[in-house]
């Protein structure tokens, strides 16, 4: 092959690589609170704590797959992009709720801060559940710590704190931060429930996503890759 066809080959095969990315995109928004939703399961952008426009783009490539640009900066936590489903079932009905995840993030560096968690809530959002998988740079615990060293579904969490902010927080703090991994989320409720940790032990909401305080006022890219799924005794329930 001579050198200019060669060159030719090079560059049909980059545009046409770049379009079966553009195409690999189903849906993608600039909106502060713009959603995708596919059955129960809803992907939202929640660029709740900033006021101004245009600071995250949120890009979906399925419901199991999507990733933001982001440029946050200070204190505080400015979006939570996540996943999200509302199984909305008394406790003693729920059967099952699990989550398979694989996150990517941005190398951590002075002026960055972020987590990725579940964020569980019970009906009336009285109770908000925490369970943390990775951050950056530290996870301190909110309020009082209420246990260490505790194995809930296989997972070791050094801390549970709890905290009352006007409705009640329980945070689960992982031993060992995991960017890829599989929870019992349902055996997390039901440790807190069982500890008298919950207000209303009702399973109402099921997230997961990142926390976003500040990428040290740069754009940075957060990806989730994301299976999971929720069940009742009753027969119903869905996944992903």
């Amino acid at each position: 092959m001579s050198k200019k066809l060669n060159v030719l080959f090079i560059v049909i095969a980059g545009i046409l690589g770049a379009a079966s990315a553009a195409q690999a995109q189903i849906y993608s928004t600039w909106a502060n609170y713009g959603s995708f939703t596919q059955g129960d399961w809803t992907i939202y952008n929640d660029v709740w704590g900033v006021k101004k426009p245009n600071t995250q783009q949120l890009f979906v490539n399925s419901i199991n797959s999507w990733y933001v640009n982001t440029k946050q900066n200070n204190g505080g936590v400015k979006s939570y992009p996540n996943t999200a489903v509302y199984p909305n079932t008394p406790l003693a009905q729920m059967q099952s709720a699990t989550a398979t995840f694989n996150t990517t993030s941005p190398v951590g560096k002075s002026g960055y801060w972020w987590d990725w968690t579940f964020d569980c809530w019970s009906a009336n959002s009285a109770d908000e559940v925490m369970i943390l998988t990775s951050y950056y740079p530290s996870a301190g615990g909110w309020g009082t710590k209420i246990a260490t060293n505790v194995t809930i579904g296989g997972i070791l969490y050094k801390e549970v704190w709890q905290a009352a902010p006007g409705w009640n927080v329980v945070q689960f703090i992982p031993a060992q931060q995991m960017t890829s991994g599989t929870l019992d989320i349902l055996a997390v409720w039901n440790w807190a429930a069982s500890h008298g940790l919950l207000v209303n032990t009702d399973f109402d909401t099921m997230q997961f996503g990142v926390e976003i305080t500040s990428t040290g006022n740069t754009w940075q890219t957060f990806g989730l890759n994301y299976s999971a799924s929720w069940s009742n005794k009753s027969g119903g329930g869905s996944g992903i």
